[in-house]
């Protein structure tokens, strides 16, 4: 009986979802019939050819894997050093304290400053600019889930570790790092999503040649006025971001009945 409920009231939610997407087609439709001007809103059928125009070109493939690339390349260093930095800061407490203020500093600082300090110093390596973009905006999430995870550890495991040697290699590596993963493979979850956003963004305001990814095809297509190739390359994006979250919440779902 319940597993019916469920099942009707999954089918509704189902529903309400597609309706939603319904009632954002039909605005479109109409607001761009009435308008009637493809620079202030593309119609959908000049989208739609747009996007079949992406679809049949490799070059689009290889801006959405460049710039996957470089968003993994980002998080794969946040994770190594936030791992090293937030062990440290969760052991040593006037550490993190000291780190404070400079975590607090990435977090806070938009990215266009980021990209307009960093490269004038990094104009010949501008896909390196777009990797220290990201890790300046995904190592905090690493790092603090770190730090977090070891504060966090029980009272009764930290004491008995200090009987043992709370900072031998083996306290640290065997005992207070696994304790902190479910902190950070949340953190890991999350900054995937949020590396690919900050490095399309990254791409869009670099807006170089030297660097090709899916900010560079938004960039080229509003440098040509070309309205329809905007809204089909931000379709494709969109269609990105949805097939990211449905993963990430399938292992968020996972991480959470593994606890």
């Amino acid at each position: 009986m319940n597993k019916t409920k469920k099942e009707v009231k999954n089918k509704y939610l189902f529903l309400y979802q597609r309706l939603g997407i319904g009632i954002i087609i039909l605005i479109w439709f109409l607001t761009s019939f009435f308008v009637n001007n493809q620079y202030i809103l593309p119609s959908i059928l000049d989208t739609f050819n747009s996007l079949i125009n992406l679809l049949k070109t490799f070059s689009t493939y290889q801006a959405f894997f460049l710039t996957f690339v470089r968003t993994l390349i980002s998080i794969l260093i946040s994770i190594i050093i936030g791992l090293i930095i937030g062990t440290i800061a969760g052991l040593f407490h006037k550490f993190e304290l000291f780190m404070k203020p400079i975590v607090n500093l990435m977090r806070f600082i938009p990215v266009p400053c980021f990209i307009f300090i960093l490269k004038p110093q990094l104009f010949e390596k501008l896909d390196f600019l777009s990797i220290i973009i990201s890790f300046f905006i995904v190592f905090p999430l690493i790092y603090e889930a770190i730090v977090h995870g070891i504060n966090n550890i029980s009272e009764d495991i930290k004491l008995s570790l200090k009987l043992e040697g709370y900072y031998k290699p083996n306290s640290i590596f065997k005992v207070l790092i696994p304790l902190s993963f479910p902190y950070l493979n949340v953190a890991i979850i999350d900054s995937i999503g949020l590396g690919v956003k900050i490095s399309v963004m990254s791409e869009i305001i670099i807006g170089s040649s030297k660097i090709w990814g899916i900010g560079r095809l938004i960039y080229v297509a509003n440098q040509n006025a070309d309205f329809p190739m905007i809204f089909a390359v931000t379709i494709l994006i969109i269609i990105l971001f949805l097939i990211i979250d449905l993963i990430l919440n399938y292992f968020k779902k996972r991480l959470q009945i593994a606890k």
